[in-house]
């Protein structure tokens, strides 16, 4: 994975060496630090602060279930992209992805009477039969409301239902299992596309999660899914959802996911971008959140997941993870010199290697931040075209004492000196 897991571990070693000098009684505990941090890395936008960071943290602040499971209305059908769609009630629902070969199902609702009353109906309104039949589907863990309507779905259709081995036990269909000891990624192949699953135990042992493929307007997207949402309340499933959120986040940076999906839709905001949809259209999707705030969002979830460790295990110590930001200085890069800032929720982020690179010719500089989060190159090999030459600044990421703080990059086009500064 780019995404180096090293350095993530050598952050787990260097807090627990310096943990006596770090961490004592009159300081934050550590279960409140990732509270904290989860906030932090929500930023100022109000979808983060206002809808993610208490999802992502519902059930590591509150014993009891978030209101939003109540929600019983039922949502239509909703087309999302041009082959992915989502129906079923507010609080847990369905997406149907429609391939060159037929549809297939990412949860199967509640029941055998939502399954003929909800899933079979969408279907058909999409075309389905002989040309374009039901394929298959995957209920995301061994719960009710995930798998109820997987039995009459596969009775009706034929289909494989497929599942977690760990969660396969007892279910009333026959389960195609998906290997929940394999850590690593996996494939499922569909027609015209390969759904990328993980194996993330801790809501349940057989909880999956994934990318799933989608396009619009002839143009292709991912989407990163999060198979269980209530955390655990003992300590040993509650580390395997912290380590299933952290490799969540590293397969979503690798393959540069541009947003995310979940089937009980209020968590990670997409009843919000359903809502979006049906009062303005899909021309400028809101599922979309480009990769930067897809992993911020991913963060936000790998904190709440190491409050809840630490809120069961009082001796836990687990470097917090650090959003940042590269940003250019206005103005932008020119050929005479380029500057970016690297922030976090934190400040600026200090004595750190920014690199600055072109596109198109892979020529690079490196310069360091100042105490503002501030570095500058003057020395990208030229001959640099303006208004072509895109520019994109990189910051790699670095361990401290007691966190992470995870990489950021930004791009922009080469400009003229002092063109944006004229307002030009």
């Amino acid at each position: 994975m780019t995404l180096n897991r090293t350095l993530f571990a050598q952050a787990t070693a260097a807090f627990v060496a310096a943990a006596a000098c770090t961490l004592t009684g009159a300081q934050t505990s550590e279960y409140q630090r990732h509270l904290d941090a989860a906030t932090l890395n929500a930023g100022k936008d109000p979808f983060f602060t206002g809808t993610l960071r208490p999802q992502w943290c519902w059930s590591a602040e509150h014993p009891t279930a978030p209101p939003e499971l109540q929600d019983r209305a039922l949502e239509p059908l909703t087309q999302i992209f041009d082959d992915l769609w989502y129906v079923g009630p507010r609080w847990v629902g369905q997406y149907i992805i429609k391939t060159s070969g037929g549809f297939f199902l990412i949860d199967t609702l509640n029941n055998t009477g939502e399954a003929q009353s909800i899933t079979v109906p969408a279907l058909q309104t999409l075309g389905l039969g002989a040309n374009l039949p039901l394929l298959g589907a995957m209920p995301t863990h061994g719960h009710g409301d995930h798998f109820g309507g997987a039995a009459y779905l596969q009775t009706t259709y034929g289909i494989p239902i497929y599942l977690g081995s760990a969660d396969a036990a007892g279910k009333p269909f026959v389960v195609t299992p998906l290997n929940s000891a394999n850590l690593q990624p996996q494939s499922l192949q569909l027609p015209d596309r390969t759904l990328t699953l993980l194996s993330t135990p801790g809501h349940t042992p057989g909880t999956f999660s994934g990318v799933v493929p989608v396009r619009q307007d002839g143009n292709a997207y991912k989407l990163a899914f999060w198979g269980g949402t209530g955390m655990p309340t003992t300590l040993a499933p509650a580390r395997q959802y912290l380590d299933g959120a952290e490799r969540l986040y590293a397969l979503a940076r690798d393959q540069n996911v541009d947003g995310t999906m979940h089937t009980h839709p209020f968590v990670d905001g997409s009843l919000q971008h359903i809502d979006s949809i049906q009062a303005s259209g899909r021309a400028d999707n809101p599922f979309l959140l480009g990769n930067a705030q897809a992993l911020r969002s991913l963060a936000i979830l790998r904190e709440c997941a190491a409050a809840k460790v630490a809120q069961l295990d009082a001796t836990a110590l687990i470097p917090e993870w650090r959003v940042t930001t590269v940003e250019f200085l206005e103005g932008g890069p020119t050929p005479v010199s380029m500057s970016a800032r690297v922030r976090s929720g934190w400040g600026p982020v200090q004595g750190q290697q920014v690199t600055f690179s072109v596109g198109e010719s892979g020529a690079a500089c490196v310069a360091t931040t100042d105490a503002g989060g501030v570095a500058t190159c003057h020395s990208l090999p030229r001959p640099l075209r303006p208004g072509k030459d895109v520019i994109k600044a990189s910051y790699a990421g670095s361990v401290g004492p007691s966190y992470v703080d995870l990489p950021s990059t930004s791009s922009q086009t080469l400009t003229t000196p002092g063109l944006i500064r004229a307002g030009k």
